[in-house]
């Protein structure tokens, strides 16, 4: 009955008007990815270099009920694309002209969403970036109501939820297969709906918290918030500079 009772109370909530805002109402100014995009100059004197963006690699960990895993692969995949490209260190190469060339140099299973397969000379690219999300969700704590029964206020803006996503990155040489440069980020904040510029479409479920669907752009962005924080230490480091003068020397 407890279950039955949570559940008719979930459905009255997400169609019953609750008087609140709406929770794809974003806040009137984004805060959160004014920095995104924006990194240090490169070096004088370093080439750009360029680089194909396959689809990531989605971890096991990650739920499988609370994301298209094939849309999800692309969509950090396009992301990725447009900040490599911000950085003005690498000249990035288009998914689909990146298939194209692998399929007309029969080269298609050069890519492994894990690793590369096997090493192989890709003619108009000189590095591969391998992605790999590790973590992705949206969850809410679960309150209680009057009569015991736990509840998610999903369509109030004032909702406080926490967002998470990990990634990996590697930039390879295709070549050979060495990396050049990797590294790692785990993105995570918790806000209002409204502070967050989160569009919730609705529940998952789960136990002690409850994940979240959400709109395709709001995906976009956090997967862009954490692959930002990810780029940015490369170029901050130094290290991605260096290592790309040391092969062009």
């Amino acid at each position: 009955m407890r279950h039955f009772a949570t559940t008719i109370l979930f459905s009255a909530m997400a169609l019953a008007p609750t008087g609140c805002t709406s929770s794809s109402e974003t806040a009137s100014r984004d805060t959160m990815t004014t920095h995104v995009g924006r990194y240090d100059m490169p070096p004088a004197g370093l080439k750009r270099v360029r680089v194909g963006v396959p689809p990531f690699k989605i971890d096991r960990k990650v739920p499988q009920n609370n994301w298209n895993r094939n849309e999800l692969a692309r969509d950090a995949a396009d992301q990725l694309t447009t900040l490599a490209d911000r950085t003005d260190r690498f000249e990035v190469i288009e998914r689909a002209q990146l298939d194209q060339l692998l399929k007309e140099q029969g080269l298609e299973g050069i890519v492994d969403p894990n690793e590369l397969a096997r090493p192989g000379r890709v003619r108009g690219v000189d590095y591969l970036f391998i992605g790999k999300i590790t973590n992705m969700r949206v969850k809410a704590e679960r309150s209680r109501s009057g009569a015991g029964i736990l509840i998610v206020a999903w369509r109030d803006a004032r909702t406080r939820i926490t967002i998470e996503c990990g990634v990996d990155l590697r930039l390879v040489n295709p070549t050979n297969g060495s990396v050049l440069i990797s590294e790692f980020a785990e993105y995570k904040r918790t806000d209002s709906i409204r502070a967050l510029g989160v569009n919730v479409l609705g529940l998952v479920g789960g136990s002690g918290a409850v994940d979240m669907r959400i709109s395709e752009d709001s995906r976009g962005k956090i997967l862009r918030l954490a692959l930002d924080d990810c780029v940015r230490k490369m170029v901050q480091s130094g290290r991605l500079d260096r290592r790309l003068r040391e092969k062009q020397q």
